[in-house]
């Protein structure tokens, strides 16, 4: 009897650790830009694919645009070969372009992710970092708008 609690307790204990490992490789949650202005929540949308929703807006982009809080701005990623690291194969809308783009995700660290956007094919894109943020330093924006 002890030995079968001893057991359990232990596989309690290391269930947190495994968790947390699998953390570091999630690309869902709360992405700012590198110019600090917009910050994208991607979450999983339907049938294994990533979206991704304006959730805040530096205060200035929030006066001029209000619209833009919940706009869809990346949709139809697909996990490239199951690993939850890559994302390939979306769309990307840039609201101040108002044009659309192809794009590819890579998780580079558990802070950090690469977003490839690009016309064609991926080489003749550019890479934006985008860094991992939390609500309680970037608030979402009140929504008026969703696509």
């Amino acid at each position: 009897m002890p030995y079968s609690i001893v057991i359990i307790l232990l596989a309690l204990l290391t269930f947190p650790a495994i968790l947390y490992a699998d953390s570091s490789k999630e690309v869902t949650g709360l992405w700012l830009t590198k110019k600090k202005d917009v910050a994208v929540r991607l979450e999983y949308c339907n049938d294994k694919s990533l979206c991704g929703h304006i959730a805040w807006l530096n205060p200035k982009e929030s006066s001029e645009n209000p619209t833009l809080c919940g706009t869809k701005v990346l949709w139809d990623m697909r996990s490239k070969k199951d690993d939850p690291t890559e994302w390939v194969g979306g769309t990307l809308y840039k609201a101040d372009e108002d044009k659309y783009y192809s794009a590819n995700l890579r998780l580079a660290d558990a802070n950090t992710l690469d977003l490839r956007v690009y016309i064609g094919i991926p080489i003749l894109g550019k890479t934006k970092k985008l860094t991992r943020i939390t609500e309680s330093t970037h608030p979402p924006c009140h929504l008026l708008a969703k696509d």
